[in-house]
């Protein structure tokens, strides 16, 4: 089974450039510095599969031309990855459906309290009409399945919090981490793809920088690393010309396949 993923944003929460058109470090000549927040989109022959549901996610939708979802994966609750969960009802809209929403207990509660209303059923009234987003929440814990698609999920270490991580196969996304434990380490082995988290190349409290990046790449030995929630000090030319030849920056839109 081939699977195609697509970056839909790759910046930080801040995104690239910042608000005040601040592109730190980023040639602003480059369009492979405008950055929208982390999103990716992951297809096989028979799913489409979103994960995380930025602050951009309408115009994330509208350039990958996305008309269905099967499933949607939430790393965790910050804003730059969940705020932009209302625009899931004109997905309703168009599947005339609920969209399943996967995620572990904890963000699931997190996401009640911000966002309850997403899982509340439609009013009898309503006949069908979606006048709010409608989410169905699926808890999940290591290995889970949508439809026939295996998925393995796994905790990480956020700095001051923790995220999830996802292995399909021989890809594997960890967006939003600082560090892993001996339990995420093994699920980053032997992998074709890895998409990983590189704020800066300063080290910071909860976020991994290009020096630790570098240093599980070496341990890890994945055949191509791609890094993504870049923020303004990270240049798409410049640390392309220094990463090794297995290693490249994400853009939006950048299309990868395993």
């Amino acid at each position: 089974m081939s699977i195609e993923i697509t970056i839909l944003g790759c910046g930080s929460s801040s995104g690239v450039p910042a608000i005040g058109n601040y592109w730190g470090k980023c040639n602003p000549d480059n369009p492979k510095n405008k950055r929208l927040r982390c999103s990716i989109l992951i297809k096989t022959k028979k799913l489409t599969i979103l994960v995380d549901s930025t602050p951009d996610l309408r115009q994330q939708l509208l350039s990958a031309n996305v008309k269905r979802l099967d499933g949607v994966l939430i790393t965790h609750t910050h804003s730059d990855h969940i705020n932009g969960i209302d625009d899931f009802r004109c997905l309703n809209l168009l599947m005339k459906k609920d969209i399943n929403l996967y995620a572990n207990k904890d963000i699931i509660s997190k996401i009640r309290e911000k966002f309850g209303y997403v899982f509340e059923s439609l009013v009898p009234e309503a006949n069908g009409f979606y006048y709010k987003p409608c989410l169905i929440p699926n808890e999940i814990s290591g290995l889970f399945k949508i439809k026939d698609l295996e998925i393995m999920s796994f905790e990480q270490n956020h700095g001051f919090t923790n995220s999830t991580g996802f292995r399909i196969k021989n890809f594997a996304y960890c967006t939003d981490v600082f560090d892993f434990d001996d339990n995420a380490l093994g699920n980053l082995k032997n992998l074709d793809l890895w998409i990983v988290d590189c704020l800066r190349f300063e080290p910071h409290k909860c976020h991994a920088h290009y020096e630790k990046v570098m240093q599980w790449i070496g341990d890890l030995k994945p055949k191509k690393t791609v890094f993504t929630h870049m923020n303004y000090d990270i240049d798409y030319d410049y640390i392309k010309s220094i990463a090794p030849r297995n290693c490249m920056p994400a853009y939006d839109g950048l299309i990868l396949k395993v």
